[in-house]
């Protein structure tokens, strides 16, 4: 926590100061955010042996059509309250505004790092539950690469896995376009491996001379977007020093050794769409504000300070094991 009587110094620069920026959170970009107005329900899944059973025939003369149906199953989700609260004392705050401080805004500043803090949450939950589970490569934690998309390997097997992927998913009844997409999750450690790869620069080089992007790496594959997440949370133990630091990626199954994931993602949530999870969010009460995300201030007048605190009802879930084809240990074995 930040004292109010540690931020006067005698030669503070009220115009510049230092901020470690996380990248972009990219949990919403797996799995979409469906809200919703209620803490627990189910959704309705269509069970898909029906649908590509080919069993239509030749009605005869006066007799019936072949007849039939189909089925459906639910998946249910039951939200839960994540929540984070800062403190601004009065001190801290009447200080900030002292020519000699450090350049602080409390009130603004107490606000951002609560919402970073959910998200942080969210993005962490999420890529947990996708890293644990079994998909569509049948292998619970992924299909093992044993490092053969690293940059350097003999025989390397990029190119060749992703499309085995693809045709998992396509065998699945799970193919781009119409209101689906086909999106491929690169770890940064393995995105920055697969670009140096020779066959995947042979195919730029008569085309292009620009480093290749995801944007880039997504045509050549064939795949509608590609996201490649460099998330990191402190898993260091705080002391009072606030010094402590130990970086780990969230995004991972085996610490720096690469992880992939080719993935269903629908354009729009609706009926009848295509998605391999789901983020829920539940509205709050009209008394908390109706939002889907609550961010509210009390004042504790006994301590002499303001507490500003944010918080989301969510849950998140596997929703189709078969929209999904996940890949460990891409770089490293």
């Amino acid at each position: 926590m930040v004292l109010g009587k540690s931020i006067v110094t005698a030669s503070a620069l009220r115009n510049a100061s230092i901020l470690y920026q996380s990248p972009e959170f990219m949990a919403n970009q797996v799995f979409p955010v469906l809200q919703s107005n209620d803490p627990t329900m189910k959704i309705t899944k269509y069970l898909p042996a029906d649908f590509f059973r080919n069993d239509a025939g030749l009605r005869g003369e006066g007799g019936e059509a072949i007849r039939g149906s189909y089925k459906t199953t639910g998946v249910t989700y039951s939200v839960d309250e994540y929540a984070y609260a800062v403190p601004v004392t009065d001190e801290l705050r009447r200080n900030a505004k002292k020519q000699t401080a450090q350049p602080l805004q409390p009130d603004i500043e107490a606000i951002e790092l609560a919402k970073r803090k959910i998200l942080l949450k969210r993005e962490s939950d999420v890529a947990s539950l996708i890293t644990a589970a079994t998909w569509a490569d049948g292998n619970s934690g992924g299909k093992d690469v044993t490092g053969a998309w690293h940059q350097d390997t003999t025989t390397n097997t990029f190119i060749a896995d992703i499309k085995t992927g693809l045709q998992t998913l396509r065998e699945k009844g799970i193919e781009r376009g119409g209101s689906m997409e086909i999106r491929l999750l690169l770890d940064d450690l393995t995105f920055d491996q697969v670009v140096e790869i020779s066959r995947v620069r042979d195919q730029m080089k008569y085309t292009s001379n620009e480093s290749i992007t995801p944007e880039l790496l997504a045509r050549i594959l064939k795949v509608d977007k590609i996201i490649v997440p460099s998330v990191i949370e402190n898993t260091a133990k705080e002391t009072k020093a606030g010094t402590e630091f130990t970086a780990s990626r969230i995004w991972q199954i085996n610490a720096t050794k690469g992880m992939a994931l080719l993935y269903a993602y629908p354009k729009r949530l609706g009926l009848k769409v295509m998605t391999a999870g789901l983020i829920v969010n539940d509205r709050f009460d009209i008394e908390e504000g109706n939002g889907h995300e609550r961010a509210m201030k009390w004042r504790e007048a006994a301590n002499h300070q303001d507490v500003y605190e944010v918080a989301e009802l969510r849950d998140q879930l596997q929703v189709c094991a078969d929209a999904a084809y996940m890949w460990k240990d891409t770089i490293l074995t």
